[in-house]
């Protein structure tokens, strides 16, 4: 860093081992660090911080705070979304590419280890048989969904991360996700109201080699409240928070677009959004209340927070189209004052 005199550092998440530890090293010599991560906002929008993301992100985490930055920041006005296309399909192909290259130039970079928990080879092993059988399980929650939608069914939603993603393992109580499905299943069974189900749906892009499903039914069956559940696949996350109660997840982006919805949320986990008047969480009151409380957001906190995100945390684009990586380039530059 010295001989190159360089004078900002920028990284892809900040907590793998190699990037927190070139973190610790930039601060100490007074290197600006900037961090990229997906979108808090959905899609066409990235998240770039100065000093760190997700919980390390320098946002205000209480309403005061939130308000007097909205207050500084009123004059500026948000960069335009992007309108780069960015569909899931792209995504996974980006992916799968990733991991050819993994495979292909091993040789050259054989000492290389990937900061997830499972190597491509094991992940393989669960994606298969998953992607096999995806349109039997989503055509089966659609008919769940539908069933809800026409019954009127009261219903809280619960939406699952992927179980490597660092917002669980380093940014909430969990190691994983069964915890998490273990903590909300047994406090829905005992505290939720008895004519209520418990919709779970699984993340697009997980890989398979967790069984959720029966995760979900064994429990179900243990805490007595086997026929008040349902795990979905496949289905539109929007359509679920519409006629939901509430919304009780760890800490994904969703809890955003539910709050947007005038959705009562609760953060088991870190959220840059989990704060008394907008996600409720731990520190202000326990899930046991949260079933039958639903504290729904301030509509004028939530507004203040939004700007203060598409001001001081959002740039436009994406990681994966080439319009969408230029549109991210230029605003990022924008952003680093270059």
């Amino acid at each position: 860093m010295d001989s190159l005199e360089a004078t900002d550092l920028i990284l892809l998440g900040d907590w793998r081992p190699l990037h927190s530890e070139a973190v610790l090293l930039a601060r100490q010599r007074g290197i600006r660090v900037w961090v990229f991560e997906e979108g808090y906002l959905r899609p066409n929008n990235l998240t770039l911080e100065e000093g760190g993301v997700n919980a390390a992100s320098p946002l205000p985490r209480d309403a005061k705070g939130v308000r007097a930055l909205a207050a500084r920041l009123a004059h500026m006005r948000p960069e335009t979304s992007s309108k780069a296309d960015n569909p899931m399909w792209l995504r996974v192909l980006m992916t799968a590419w990733n991991h050819v290259g993994n495979v292909l130039l091993w040789p050259l970079f054989h000492r290389y280890r990937t900061h997830r928990p499972c190597c491509i080879g094991r992940e393989l092993i669960g994606w298969l048989p998953h992607w096999l059988m995806r349109k039997r399980r989503h055509a089966d929650s659609q008919h769940v969904l539908r069933h809800f939608y026409r019954q009127k069914l009261p219903y809280y939603f619960m939406p699952l991360q992927l179980d490597s993603d660092s917002q669980i393992r380093r940014y909430s109580p969990f190691s994983g996700i069964l915890e998490s499905l273990a903590v909300v299943i047994t406090d829905f069974a005992v505290h939720a109201p008895e004519d209520s189900f418990l919709l779970i749906k699984n993340h697009p892009l997980d890989n398979g080699l967790l069984n959720y499903r029966r995760y979900v039914r064994s429990l179900g069956a243990a805490t007595g409240c086997s026929d008040r559940l349902h795990f979905l696949e496949g289905v539109s996350t929007t359509r679920l928070i519409n006629r939901c109660q509430g919304v009780v997840l760890c800490n994904s982006t969703v809890g955003l677009s539910a709050l947007q919805a005038g959705k009562a949320v609760y953060c088991l986990g870190d959220a840059v959004y989990a704060m008394p008047g907008l996600a409720s969480s731990g520190r202000d009151m326990p899930l046991s209340r949260f079933w039958s409380e639903l504290p729904a957001p301030d509509a004028a906190l939530l507004e203040d927070f939004l700007h203060v995100l598409r001001v001081a945390a959002l740039i436009p684009g994406n990681f994966y189209s080439c319009s969408g990586i230029d549109d991210a380039i230029a605003a990022a530059l924008r952003r680093m004052d270059a």
